[in-house]
Parts: structure tokens; sequence; C-alpha cells
């Protein structure tokens, strides 16, 4: 019994990383738990955020129809729980099991459902039940996985440790599937801002993906008219929509004009009880609303205007309505992205772009935080396993293998996740006076391998000026190049860096700099196999790589942290003779 949870977690391990699909990832949960645990029926039900009702995902067992699978669990305004059939039962107190670990979200077991408050016959040849919540980073339930067995105390608490541990894993896919939704619907939507020169079709795709895909409810455009200092709306869905054009706040008048005045966003759950809060132009009536939730728009030197988002308050008092932070972070890379298509109906320059990516990567950090949270419950249930099945002697052996590589597993998880964190805090810097000389040779020693056979070679330039840097970011970045070179010369080699002044005409030609400012020269070189032709216009883009480790966020990171510090990097060197990356960094004005 040992080795088939074992086998199950490793399989759902596998899969919760690898799929890219989540509905078929509930239906092999729902099939595979539901074998191991042998129990005859199963279901799992997510929330939907609009509403806070329950619906039926996938089930599994004999008895489900077509119908019985589209019944929906809802969380009414008193807390109680009821199938919206026509059989009229109602539970023993008001809510089902289902219901209840929604509210409550914890596990519940029924040992004999003829003896529980919560249960509700919808089967009635069942006679114990079990349900885990899904419970995400916030604490919030996102849904429930129901089994049922047509035996009385069926569920063991091994069955509720395997359970709980199927329960994180699926928890943490749907995170991952949200978290990629999100990505690819802010790309597709920069790509469509800049290829959109009509203002008005502008903001109503904004309007579109913010409300659609990204499942804000009650999205709105203000954008500012400097010269009267009011923010006009300018585009939205649901009942403004036939004030656009005259519907307006004065900079500074209610939450939309303070975010316009300051420059700082605004997320509550109950605006109406806010001391700015004017409620001149409201999608929803001041009671019904459950998030508010509102960025600045921002060009390149000003505010633009404002986007704001509303959610209509949950029918379910377990569900909280309000925005997080990555929904702040979302919005804001929304705002972003609208700002510079505002500004430009062309091209967005590099800066921009730079600017952008900075802005969805906030949200990408914030939701690698989420997953990483997940992978530490995962590990703290796998503890819990390795307690509750000690006592099986003759597994160990098998036991220990299945548990490497689950943790295997989620060890590479972990490294794919902090890839993603560096990725996004690669534009985040403090800056202060730094000698690059210094920052090099620390680098060096903390990063450089003791056991390689690659010689070292470093050729320092002395008096150079002082540079304005992050010095940790900048440790990041060249950390990455050593071990980027060491890694193609398995067989030996050398690497050189160097710094030096920078000839500026060789910094225009290569990297477009400005040939009126000073900088400082930084090259890494090795004689390793070189970079082909083929590649070099891809080396820098996020999730190009020829190795098999990592995702290819290497290089971008060490561009991303360069440019953030107004400079810049490119590969010059020639195939077969070594690669060489030569940085360019903005010495100290005198």
């Amino acid at each position: 019994m040992t080795n088939t949870y074992l086998n199950l977690i490793n399989r759902l391990s596998r899969v919760t990383v690898e799929t890219t699909n989540w509905q078929a990832l509930l239906q092999d949960v729902s099939d595979e738990a539901t074998a191991v645990v042998e129990a005859d029926r199963s279901f799992v039900a997510l929330v939907n955020e609009d509403t806070g009702d329950l619906h039926i995902q996938v089930v599994t067992g004999e008895g489900w129809t077509e119908e019985r699978r589209m019944q929906r669990l809802k969380i009414a305004a008193s807390g109680s729980s009821t199938w919206s059939d026509s059989a009229g039962t109602v539970p023993k107190n008001g809510r089902g099991i289902t219901g209840h670990v929604a509210e409550t979200g914890k596990t519940h077991v029924a040992s004999n459902v003829d003896d529980d408050p919560y249960y509700y016959p919808f089967f009635s040849d069942v006679r114990s039940e079990i349900a885990i919540p899904l419970i995400d980073e916030n604490g919030l339930t996102r849904g429930v996985f129901n089994l049922q067995s047509l035996t009385l105390n069926h569920f063991t608490p091994e069955h509720v440790s395997i359970l709980e541990m199927v329960a994180n894993l699926t928890v943490m896919r749907l995170m991952i599937a949200r978290f990629q939704a999100r990505q690819v619907a802010l790309i597709e939507l920069g790509k469509d801002l800049s290829a959109i020169t009509d203002t008005t079709t502008l903001l109503r795709r904004v309007v579109d993906v913010a409300s659609d895909i990204l499942r804000f409810e009650h999205c709105s455009v203000f954008c500012l008219d400097a010269s009267r200092k009011e923010l006009i709306l300018r585009a939205t869905r649901g009942p403004l929509a036939e004030s656009i054009g005259y519907a307006s706040y004065h900079v500074g008048e209610g939450l939309t004009g303070w975010v316009a005045q300051t420059g700082e966003p605004v997320r509550m759950d109950n605006p109406a009880s806010d001391p700015r809060h004017k409620g001149r132009y409201q999608e929803l009536p001041s009671t019904q609303i459950g998030a508010f939730l509102a960025v600045p728009i921002y060009g390149r030197n000003n505010i633009l205007g404002v986007l704001r988002v509303m959610r209509r308050r949950s029918n379910a008092p377990w569900f909280r309505s309000e925005f997080t932070e990555d929904d702040e972070s979302v919005l804001s890379t929304i705002a972003s992205q609208l700002g510079a298509a505002l500004e430009s109906n062309g091209m967005i320059d590099r800066l921009m772009a730079t600017e952008r990516m900075a802005a969805w990567g906030e949200m990408s950090a914030r939701a690698a935080h989420m997953i990483g949270n997940r992978t530490f419950a995962i590990k703290g249930d796998l503890n819990e396993l390795e307690y509750v099945l000690s006592e099986a002697d003759d597994k160990r052996d098998t036991f220990r293998e299945l548990a490497g590589s689950i943790r295997r597993g989620i060890f590479r998880l972990e490294e794919i996740l902090q890839e993603f964190r560096d990725f996004v805090r690669a534009t985040q810097i403090t800056l202060s006076e730094e000698q690059i000389n210094d920052i090099v040779k620390q680098c060096v020693t903390e990063s450089f391998p003791r056991r390689v056979d690659v010689k070292l070679v470093l050729d320092l330039a002395p008096s150079l000026p002082s540079i304005p840097a992050d010095s940790s970011r900048l440790k990041r970045a060249f950390s990455e190049l050593i071990e980027n070179a060491i890694s193609y010369m398995l067989e030996g080699g050398t690497l050189t860096v160097r710094t030096s002044r920078a000839d500026p005409m060789e910094a225009q030609r290569l990297c477009g700099l400005t040939r009126s400012r000073k900088y400082i020269r930084v090259e890494f070189g090795d004689t390793g196999p070189g970079v082909p032709d083929s590649d070099k216009p891809r080396i820098f883009t996020p999730f190009f790589t020829s190795r098999a480790k990592g995702m290819g966020l290497g290089l971008s990171i060490v561009k991303g942290i360069v440019e953030a510090h107004h400079g810049n990097i490119v590969e010059i060197g020639v195939e077969g003779q070594g690669a060489k990356f030569v940085a360019f960094l903005p010495a100290k004005s005198d």
C-alpha cells in the first residue's frame, strides 16, 4: 500500500509540473486518487470567483449523469449549501459537507454519513465521505475535492494525508495555470497595443482584455485632460457605457482623482467607508461593491490617466471578494502597456519595452512567490507522509527511492521559481557609488569554482572612475556570465575577465550608446565553442536556451540588470573561438 501511495504522489508531482491542461489534470487527480484510496465516487468543484458558487468540473465513478454533473453547489448568503435540483431535500443543518468544507477551509471526514450533521443525501448508496478544501496562497478556498464510499468507516488517517497532499498539488497546478494564462494574455495585449493606432479601439481592447481574459469586473479607463486637470471616462463596460466622454473627476477628487494626483494605486474591499470616496460615477451601487482597485496610467514623464476595476460582493460570506497584490500587479502591467501605446502609435522603443517588462515581471514575481509557498506546503505534507508510513519497514527502500524522486522534482521546481524571481528583480535596483573592480573581484571570489579545469585571467585596469551601481545585482549578472562560460568549457580552457575605460566609438557602434557619456567596459571572454551566428540575435531573449538546464532566462537577467544601470551588453565572439560578452556601464559624472 505504501508503494501505491508514493507512486500516486510521484506521478501527480510530475504531471503537476509538466501538464499544460489543468482540466485534464483535475480529471487525472480525481480518477487516480479515487482508485488509490478505493473510493467509489468523487468530484472536484471549483469556485467561480465572480459569484462564489462552486461548479463541478470533473467527476469519477458510477451514477453520474450529465444532468448531475452540471449541477452546482451554491453557497447562499446564509452560508447554506444546496443542490439546484428538484429534490427539495435540505441538509440537516442547512449545509452539505462540501459547503461546510468550503466555508471552514478544513478537511471533513464522515465515517457514517447517517450520523453526520452536514451530510446531504445526493446519492442514496453513500455510507462514508471525505471532503478536502483546495486552499490557495492567500488562504482563499478555490474548490473542494469530495470522495465517497459505499462502505462505512472507509477513509483512514492515511487516506487523509494522501488526499491532502493531492489537494496541495492540485492547487499548485491551478495557480501555475492561472499564472500562465495571465502571462499569455498580457503578452498578447502588448502585441495588440503596439499595432493599434486608433485610440478608441485601443482603449476598448484594454477594457475587453481586463474584463474577459483577466477576469476583472467592471473595468473603466479615465484619461487625463491636462489643460482642464480632469479625468474623462473614455472606455468602460457596463452601466457607465452611456457616460463615456462626459463622466469626469477633477484631479484629487474621489479615489479615482486621488490616484491621478498622487500616482499611487488604491486597493480596498469597502471603498464607501474611505473618506476620499465620492461615488459620483460607479459601475455598481456602493452596497454591492466587494472590491475596488485603481492604478495610474503612466507615460514617460507624467500620468496619463487612471485604470480602475470593481468586483461585485460575493454571495458567499466565506469567499472574500477583495483584489490581491497579484491582481494589482496585473492591472499595473496593463496600465503600463496602455501608457506606452497612448504616447506612441508606432513601435514602442526599448526603454518603454523595459518598463513594461518590469511591470508584468512584478506580477510574475508574486505568482512565483505563491507557487513557492505551495511547494513549501507540499514538503510539509511529504514529511507528514513519511511519519504516517514510518512503520512500513518492508517498503523502506522503495519509499526512499520515490520520496527522493519527489524531492528532486520539488527542488527542480524551486530552481525554476528562483530563476523567475531573478528575472523579475533584474530591473529593481538601488544605486550607490561603487568601484567596478571591487565588484568584479568579489564576484569572482564568490562564484568561480575552485575545482575546475578552467584558468581564470583577471585583467583589471587601474584608476577607473566609480559607477552608480547596485553591486548585488551586478554580481548576479557577472556570476551568470562566469557560470555560462564554464559550462561550455567542460574539458578545460581559459576565462578572461577584463575591465577598462570604454572607447566611445565602440560603445556607439556595438550598442548605440551616446558618445557624450563616459562608460566602463567589462568583458567576459572564454575559449569555448562560442555562440553560433544563428543564435546571436536570440541569446538575450527570455526562454531561449541551448542548454538542457534552466529556463533560458539567464542571459535575459544579465541584460535586464545591465540595462537597468542605463548600460548595454553585447556578444561579439567568433564561433569556434569562444564567446565574448562585453558590457558597457555608465561612469559616474565628474
